[in-house]
């Protein structure tokens, strides 16, 4: 019988979790608890929904949503433990959901004044897809090979630690990614205490699905382990929970791919360049022996055939890992400051499907948000009068203000006639220049949000709604509307290029972009307040992306429909789209490395 506690504070870590958070929580107050609870949701910046998620959860609970800085999962995990009011922590991942004994079992455990962690068990989800069960049955067969309940790393997410022996430490390491729940074990073992597994709290771990989840969970816990190994050297040969034939494995097929490049290279210099494939050959021949072996165990031991994709699966692991030693050594040499996210990359946020929120999941009420409709305009003569409108009819609460761009056309004679604010400039700066201008007027006057419309008629008035939805929640400070995204039942491909650009920006934003030359979107008060003095020039909208990534500015895409332009010819000529693809690729070179603007609100 566990010994009474006086309570028990959960901390709950949020990054993007709208799509597990409510199960955890759910799973959390259904405990079998002999104390007291709280909850402590520590919000990092999601851009999900999930804000708007935790609002509508019952008042009952005892939850208690506090807000990080956008500094990783240990800073958030730290901020909920200094504010934290009984003597156990339990930590708890937004994707893994514990059973109804999980703190029980714990406590028990903890019995145990020497016992400064427990660590609970992660059995694998049988309704995962193939990549994440896979991922599951490795952890439990490593599991398996730990003799007794003791051990020198209790993974966090899945565990209860004393807060004295946290705080006589120095609470989590803020500058990991990956790795700093090895770190704290690690720490807390030199401090003399005791860590446990404890079998019999059981939970449930949502891994990432699809091999491109899996791969970049691996590539990410392949760049943690350098770092942890840079400030725990001796624990090279890792841990009971990943121990030495595990991390050899790395090393192996490093040895692998440097006899593989010397191959082709000797081939080049018209070199024998057979023993070096042969090296390179046998060393994968013993992972993949290795990995069978172990993949026909773990089927036999957990009924479950998934492991027999042990081999290509862990494989591909070892290149991930091999990748991650390659970026984290470019990055030493070239004395790069070390930052979280170089490891502990968020899920990518998905389009988020208003369609699909609950009924309960309206606005807050509260004062209503004063908007500005922002209309860039370059010679769309034959189309304001239509964009105005339609705005009028369907969106009668926006301000609507007109930025032309130096339009050569009877533009500037119709905007006198159409009875909305506008501003002109005398020669053409780019739609970039236009917005930016018209963000400074809105931040200037007083306005909560900016809605950005085209003058040639391609964005709906009906679709503003649903840009501004977050806006009003407060979850994120840009909303941008993609044709392409696959919510949308109507959407159409995006074509080649489109999608090759978004996947580059996917990637070094960490964020699905389906639309990237999107005009269409909203601006909250933070975005607006940097924006109104930083928006890029030209033809803006990739290199928006960047700019909003760098500067910590949440952004997120909406599905909107997709309509031809009204009257008249896009401005965009052949030797304008050569110059903002030029443009494109010096802002993917130079952006990431800017500065970030200091300052903001």
């Amino acid at each position: 019988m566990a010994r009474r506690f006086p309570g028990v504070s959960f901390v709950v870590p949020v990054h993007n979790g709208v799509a597990c958070l409510q199960r955890a929580l759910e799973a959390i107050v259904a405990q079998e608890s002999p104390c007291p609870i709280e909850i402590i949701v520590v919000d990092d910046h999601s851009d999900d929904g999930s804000l708007a998620l935790l609002r509508r959860l019952p008042k009952a609970w005892p939850l208690r949503v506090m807000a990080a800085d956008a500094r990783g999962a240990a800073a958030a995990l730290n901020t909920g433990i200094r504010a934290a009011r009984y003597p156990i922590i339990c930590q708890v991942d937004q994707d893994v959901v514990v059973g109804p004994s999980w703190l029980a079992a714990l406590l028990r455990e903890l019995d145990d004044p020497d016992v400064a962690a427990v660590q609970g068990y992660y059995r694998t989800d049988p309704a995962a897809d193939w990549a994440a069960r896979a991922m599951g049955l490795d952890l439990e067969q490593r599991y398996d090979a730990i003799n007794g309940s003791s051990t020198d790393h209790v993974c966090t997410g899945n565990a209860a630690y004393r807060a004295d022996a946290l705080h006589r430490v120095g609470l989590f390491d803020e500058r990991f990614g990956y790795g700093y729940d090895n770190d704290m074990s690690y720490r807390l073992r030199a401090a003399g205490h005791r860590l446990v597994l404890c079998r019999e709290a059981r939970s449930t771990h949502q891994w990432r699905e699809g091999l491109r989840g899996y791969l970049v969970q691996q590539y990410g816990y392949g760049y943690g382990r350098l770092d942890l190994v840079a400030k725990h050297p001796r624990r090279f040969a890792g841990d009971r929970v990943s121990p030495a034939p595990m991390m050899s494995h790395a090393l192996l097929m490093a040895l692998a791919l440097a006899c593989l490049v010397v191959a082709a290279a000797m081939a080049l210099l018209a070199g024998p360049p057979r023993p070096f494939v042969a090296t390179a050959g046998l060393m994968v021949g013993v992972l993949a022996v290795e990995r069978f072996v172990a993949g026909v165990r773990a089927a036999q031991r957990f009924r479950d055939r998934t492991a027999l994709l042990f081999v290509p699966l862990h494989l591909a692991r070892d290149v991930a890992w091999v990748a991650a030693a390659m970026v984290w050594t470019f990055r030493r040499i070239g004395r790069r400051p070390g930052n979280p996210s170089h490891s502990m990359r968020p899920r990518p946020v998905e389009c988020l499907d208003l369609d699909a929120l609950p009924p309960d999941a309206a606005p807050v009420e509260g004062a209503p948000m004063k908007v500005l409709g922002l209309i860039p305009a370059y010679n769309e003569m034959a189309n304001l009068a239509a964009v105005v409108a339609e705005l009028r009819r369907e969106r009668p609460d926006l301000d609507l203000l007109i930025i032309d761009d130096g339009s050569t056309d009877g533009t500037p004679r119709l905007l006198r006639q159409l009875g909305v604010k506008w501003l002109r400039f005398p020669d053409r700066l780019g739609i970039g220049s236009a917005v930016r201008a018209g963000l400074r007027y809105a931040a200037r006057t007083g306005y909560d949000a900016a809605v950005r419309i085209d003058g040639d008629g391609q964005h709906s008035a009906a679709d503003i709604e649903r840009l501004l939805l977050p806006i009003r929640h407060g979850d994120v400070d840009v909303v941008l509307g993609s044709r392409y995204e696959p919510h949308d039942a109507l959407r159409r491909g995006a074509p080649f290029v489109k999608r090759a650009l978004g996947a580059c920006l996917s990637l070094m934003t960490g964020t699905r972009v389906t639309d990237p030359t999107s005009g269409f979107c909203a601006i909250g008060p933070r975005a607006m307040a940097i924006l109104a003095e930083h928006h890029p020039t030209g033809y803006p909208e990739p290199e928006l992306r960047l700019f909003l990534q760098r500067n910590a500015l949440r952004a997120i895409e909406v599905a909107v429909r997709a309509r031809p332009r009204m009257g008249g010819r896009t401005s965009l000529t052949a030797v304008r789209l050569m110059a903002a693809a030029a443009r494109v690729l010096l802002a993917m070179i130079i952006v990431p490395f800017r500065a970030r603007i200091e300052g903001r609100p």
